[in-house]
């Protein structure tokens, strides 16, 4: 049986929170993804721990930025993101995912191992994998 641990991608692609739509749409074109978690930095220079507070997505920018008429080049990436994001751990079987993905309406999920974040996956991941099967 497949879990998460076989789909997900390790190797996120992190954006920070007050970054603009148009430097988003940038990056997930260049980097060829769907999606880009979005990170926040310590107040203090010298914090550079990062937290991810949420997840923007192709059709974030398209529902929540571009229909509503927001202006691109200045609203931040955290005023249209997902959040909170819905985690599940990487053991979890790939069928499992799949069915809360279709429950909850999302396409992306973070993938944690011992409460962190290890990986994302999306969709069309869970589905490549359970064509495989």
């Amino acid at each position: 049986m497949k879990t998460l641990a076989n789909a997900m991608t390790t190797s996120l692609q992190k954006i920070e929170a007050q970054a603009n739509i148009i430097n988003a749409s940038k990056q997930m074109r260049d980097r060829k993804v769907g999606s880009l978690v979005i990170v926040r930095y310590g107040e203090l220079m010298r914090d550079q721990e990062e937290e991810i507070i949420g997840l923007i997505t192709e059709a974030d920018i398209i529902r929540k930025a571009v229909a509503e008429e927001q202006e691109l080049k200045t609203t931040p990436v955290d005023t249209v993101m997902t959040s909170p994001m819905i985690t599940v751990e990487a053991s979890w079987p790939l069928e499992d995912a799949f069915d809360m993905m279709k429950d909850s309406g999302v396409r992306h999920l973070l993938v944690t191992q011992n409460q962190v974040v290890v990986g994302l996956v999306s969709l069309r991941d869970l589905i490549a994998h359970l064509n495989e099967e």
